[in-house]
Formats: C-alpha cells, structure tokens, sequence
C-alpha cells in the first residue's frame, strides 16, 4: 500500500486527536470559570455525558456492521458523522455568555456521540484496508503519528503569544482548531483511500453479538489494553503531583517532561510497527508491556535530579506508549478475520467498537481510583512538603500499581495463539470461502 494513501487514510485523526485535551482539562475549567456554572453541575454534565459515550459504541460497531451500501460501511458512517461533530463542537466549545447547564450537558452528549460515531468508523475502516499481517501494523503506525501530531498542536496553543494574554480564548481556538482540521482530513480520507467491498458471506445475527464476548482470544486481547491503559491514565493523572514531589520540578519543568513523552511515544510508532513484524504483534506486546514495567523503575529509583536528564528518561518511557494503540488495533484486525472465517459474520465494527469501550473504561476507572487512593492516603496537592504516608500512596498510584498492571498484561498478551502463520492460513481459507475476495 502506497504511503500517500496511509497517510490520507490516518489524516481525520489530527482532529479526533484534537479533543482529546480541551474535554479533559480546558473544558471544565472554562464553564466553571468564565461561563461561570458550579463545579457540582459541571462535573455531574462530564459524568452523565461520558457514562451514557460508552454506551454508543457498540451502537455504532453494530450500525458499521450490518451497514451495506455502494460508498462504504465505514466511510458512509465517517462522512455522517463529521458535520454532526463540527456541529457539537461549535456548540460546545464556544457557548454564550449565559449557558447554563443544559447547554453545557446538551453540547457534550453531541460531541462525545458524534465523536464515537467518527472514531469507531473510522477505526474499523482502517482494519479492513489491508488483510496483511504487517501491513496493518504500519497503517496503525501512521494512525497514531499523526492523532499523537493533533495532539502536540492543540497541547501547544495556550503557549502562542496572542492567547497567553487571553486564556478566555484558548477553548474557542481549540474549537476552531478542530473545525479546520477535521473536514480536511476526513476530506482527504474520504476522497484518496477507497473501502473494500464487505464480506460477501453474510450479515451479523444477535447470536454472533452475543457469542462475540464468549470468544477467549477477544477477552484476553480486551483485558490486556484495559489492564495497560488504566496504568497509563492513572499515571497520567499522577503526572504532576509525582515529578513534583519526587523531583522537587515546577509546573513549566514538567509539563516539558511530557511533551518528551510525546515525542519519545512518536518516535516508538515506527519502532513498534516494525518489530510487530519482526517479532510477531504478541511478542512485541509482552515486551512494550514489560518495557514500560521496567522504565517505572528507572524513573522512580534511579537517581537524577537535572531536567535534560529527566527529558531523557522520561523520552525513553515515551518509546514504549505506541505498541499498544498501534498492535493491539492490529491483532484486533487479525481476530476479525479469524472470526470471520469461523462464523462467515463480519463483525470488523463491532470489534473496534470495544477498543473503544475498553479505552474509555480504562480512562474512567484508572484516575478515579488513583486520586481517590491518593485523598485517602492524606495527600495535599497544595502543600510542599507531603507526609510520609501520602507521599508512600503517591509513589504507590504513579509507579508501583501501574508497574504491576503492565506486567499483568503481559501475561496476558503473551498467550495470544494467533501466529503469523495463523493468520495467513486463515486469509488463504477466506479467500477460497469468499470466492477470490481478499482485502
């Protein structure tokens, strides 16, 4: 498959990337402070609205599933729900003064309900664009370079000269961000990456919905993002808190830390592709899994105290954060073959769709549960000298329990049975079942 077309194929993931950070951060801050809304309110309209997301996922994967028309399943979806995300967006991230709450729970529930609609279709397309066993690894590869790209550019509009001096206007030019760069590169995707005809044996049924989760390679491939995911977000929310009180850095010295993450995690999208390949995806997984175990532990015991040495460690961490989205997408692909051969369904949909839900159960779960153990164990995010208590629990929900997590997904990962050669036995049988069709 030619470059241009991976690239054209993984451009709307600058835009969906693009969200990710305003509706984490920016946006409660900004209906909270210059809408003026109680942080009660605003946090209820965040978790009613995110509760209700996951739901829509499998929605969405069934809708792709049993979707046959001549423009696509997947791109149909993905050009359906553009404008219905440009529409929330707009609504969402530049409300008038006087929004209240509805405003606020009626924006988020279309922006989060569109954005799956987008992201699950548009991450099914990708498994069908090849049914190689490595070229799938670098499509994904290109797919998280540039959401890690969208990522970087919305991550770097607060520092711009004009919206340092009007930090009201940093959610508003978000929002224009992703207004521009979402129709361009769904555009491109649209106009430059064809989708292949579906499966031409026959539509999913309930009972091939409901045998799907009963299927041992699916829940050991589920279980080993979740397990992975939740220690990254759950790290994540430690960030600050974690390289302050351990590292005696200011907000500005780690904030520089994780923008070396992000660049160590865009230069591990070509290394991970590559040794997918090179290895086989579950042996490239049980070692980013165990790669990331051990970089804990040179953050958290070997001595540094200076910040180009930090940037250094904390690149290398980043090196290890792209496996997951880039292979376990990959093998997600493969098992939808694999399935498909045994049940003659398509369920590609349906099986990114709980990608999905995975993530965003993981983006749920693990910082709740690491800043309740943290107010637990007496930590105070404004006090400068943490006892020894608190500062135990917060090396605890920084390093040690997300160490253990990798590790468990490891395990995991490394008794995944669906070889190289496994699959290539399965797309030959499908390509005899389907009458010469191989995508």
């Amino acid at each position: 498959m030619r470059i241009l077309t991976k690239v054209a194929y993984a451009a709307p993931t600058v835009g969906l990337a693009a969200l990710g950070l305003p509706l984490l951060i920016y946006l409660p801050d900004y209906y909270g402070t210059v809408v003026g809304l109680p942080l009660g309110l605003v946090g209820t309209a965040f978790l009613v609205a995110r509760l209700a997301d996951i739901a829509v996922d499998p929605v969405v994967g069934i809708l792709t599933d049993r979707t046959r028309s001549r423009f696509g399943r997947f791109r149909l979806w993905l050009a359906i729900g553009t404008p219905l995300l440009m529409l929330s967006v707009q609504y969402l991230y530049m409300p008038p003064r006087d929004a209240g709450f509805l405003h606020l729970a009626l924006g988020l529930a279309g922006t989060y309900s569109a954005w799956s609609l987008c992201f699950v279709s548009h991450l099914g397309w990708g498994g069908t664009l090849s049914g190689d066993y490595d070229e799938r690894n670098s499509i994904f590869a290109w797919w998280q370079t540039l959401f890690l790209v969208g990522g970087l550019v919305v991550t770097a509009l607060p520092l711009l000269p004009a919206l340092r001096s009007a930090p009201q206007q940093v959610l508003p030019a978000m929002g224009w961000f992703v207004l521009l760069s979402l129709p361009l590169g769904v555009g491109a995707a649209l106009i430059l990456v064809p989708e292949h005809a579906g499966s031409r044996r026959r539509t999913p049924g309930r009972r091939d919905y409901l045998s799907l989760l009963g299927q041992a390679c699916v829940i050991r491939l589920l279980a080993a993002d979740f397990l992975s995911s939740a220690a990254i977000y759950a790290g994540g929310a430690m960030f600050f808190f974690y390289y302050g009180t351990f590292h005696g850095l200011d907000r500005v010295q780690t904030a520089t830390l994780l923008f070396a993450v992000k660049v160590g995690a865009m230069l591990g999208t070509y290394v991970w592709s590559r040794m997918g390949s090179r290895l086989e995806k579950h042996r490239a997984m049980t070692l980013a899994f165990g790669g990331l175990a051990l970089m804990y532990l040179v953050v958290h015991l070997v001595p540094w105290t200076t910040l180009p040495t930090g940037i250094v460690i904390l690149g290398g961490f980043g090196l290890f954060l792209s496996a997951d989205p880039i292979l376990v997408r990959s093998m997600m692909a493969d098992l939808a073959d694999e399935r498909r051969l045994a049940t003659g369904a398509d369920q590609m949909g349906t099986l990114a769709s709980l990608l999905s839900v995975s993530d965003k159960l993981a983006a749920a779960v693990g910082p709740a549960l690491a800043l309740l153990a943290l107010d637990m164990g007496g930590f105070d995010a404004h006090a400068r000298d943490q006892t020894t208590a608190a500062a135990s629990t917060l090396a605890t929900t920084a390093i040690w329990a997300p160490l253990v997590l990798h590790l468990a997904a490891a395990t995991l990962i490394r008794q995944h049975p669906l070889t190289a050669n496994r699959h290539l036995a399965v797309r030959a049988e499908l390509a005899v079942l389907e009458g010469g069709f191989e995508r």
